[in-house]
């Protein structure tokens, strides 16, 4: 087991929504556990028990996880359901307490309010936090807090959570939006989001497919800027009757009946596939020729990296988050964001160019294995945690001594 002297690390997760829900933090916080676990790391998850055809305790590739009380669905009364945060945040501090001798870090994927429960429990119990911020911009998570998004009142725990002993970013956007908060530069770790890029093969044939198959993967949410993936699709459509072009939106939300009836608006649905929540997305991956991210604010986009992973050829929106992973002209065709004439022009050049086809998408299968190999990520969360744990026990001797020293 990793230690720290003679401690075995031990680390709590604390995930808002895991599965069945399965978005980007659920996966990474997935993902990391199952390979810390395989480095002898003992950790849990704790979340919340948002549906009731989920077990409260279970066991998911080896990890423990643990659902708290809510009241979103536990009735399926939905007026109650902007109360089930706060029973949220109850039976989380409820659990960290009767744990709290199982842990000694709490490890938090997400700047929310429960957040400040596991600051405050840290506190009280003697332990350490590690939050990590899933996104920037528009949908940063500090804002969701200071304008109460995810639950009303948030603002008022947003000092609290911000005393987390360190913060992960996911991106250099996320670092400065903590630095602008008050947050010191030495309390911040910028670590993306990690990819099993050896269970993932590349691409190697770049010729167009027939129909050729642009994809989409994520959720269906006025963030990722479908609306304007569209209205660039129609243009390509009428540019390209020759190439029979393809759409596939892989993911579900809030916007699929007004997305739905968008693509009828444009006379595209023909072309547009909305194949919704799936776990085959690899093999569409796999299969498709250019992948488009949108994307009107992002933290550390997994589609992306998962998508470079394949070696596909990417066109993604000029954002702070995915210009931390792309390069345009390198790796990466990238578009103005929110100009659709400009994301057509970007996928054109890549229908008429095989070679650049072929280049852009080699450039991003390397980038990815030199950057963000989940292994190597993995590690770094491993030397932080040690890093956090020595720093508690240095403070804890000072403390010692300078008890000794009052009673002499």
């Amino acid at each position: 087991m990793e230690q720290v002297g003679s401690n075995p690390i031990r680390v709590q997760m604390i995930v808002r929504l895991f599965f069945p829900w399965v978005g980007g933090a659920e996966k990474q916080a997935h993902k990391l556990a199952r390979m810390l676990k395989e480095r002898n790391v003992d950790v849990e998850i704790a979340t919340g028990w948002w549906f009731r055809h989920t077990l409260r305790r279970e066991v998911i590739d080896g990890i423990p996880v643990f659902r708290n009380h809510t009241l979103w669905e536990m009735f399926g009364i939905r007026g109650l359901r902007r109360f089930g945060g706060y029973l949220y945040m109850l039976t989380l501090f409820w659990y960290l307490w009767r744990r709290r001798a199982d842990y000694e870090i709490l490890h938090v994927h997400g700047l929310n309010y429960h957040a400040a429960v596991a600051v405050l429990a840290a506190r009280w119990f003697h332990r350490k936090t590690i939050v990590k911020l899933a996104n920037s911009g528009q949908a940063s998570d500090i804002l969701k807090m200071r304008i109460g998004q995810q639950l009303p009142l948030s603002r008022f725990l947003l000092p609290l959570a911000l005393k987390s002993d360190r913060f992960v970013a996911t991106s250099r956007a996320i670092v400065q939006e903590l630095i602008d908060v008050g947050v010191a530069a030495d309390r911040i770790t910028q670590l993306p989001n990690g990819v099993e890029t050896d269970l993932i093969p590349a691409k190697t044939n770049f010729d167009l497919h027939d129909p050729v198959r642009l994809i989409f993967v994520g959720r269906l949410h006025e963030q990722k800027g479908l609306d304007v993936l569209l209205a660039a699709f129609q243009q390509l459509v009428r540019s390209y009757p020759d190439l029979h072009l393809r759409l596939q939106l892989l993911g579900d939300g809030p916007l699929c009946s007004e997305l739905t009836e968008l693509c009828r608006k444009l006379d595209i649905a023909s072309h547009v596939d909305f194949v919704g929540m799936t776990e085959q997305v690899f093999e569409y991956l796999q299969g498709a020729d250019i992948f488009v991210l949108p994307s009107r604010a992002e933290g550390n986009s997994n589609a992306l990296l998962e998508a470079m992973t394949c070696g596909l050829p990417v066109v993604v929106s000029d954002i702070p988050a995915n210009l931390n992973v792309t390069e345009s002209g390198l790796n990466s065709l990238v578009f103005t964001v929110d100009d659709p004439n400009s994301l057509a022009s970007a996928v054109a050049l890549l229908f008429e160019q095989p070679e650049l086809r072929e280049r852009l998408g080699k450039a991003a299968r390397h980038t990815i294995e030199s950057r963000y190999g989940l292994g190597s990520i993995t590690d770094r969360y491993i030397s932080l945690y040690k890093d956090v744990l020595t720093n508690r026990d240095q403070v804890n001797n000072l403390d010692l001594t300078q008890r000794v020293k009052r009673k002499l």
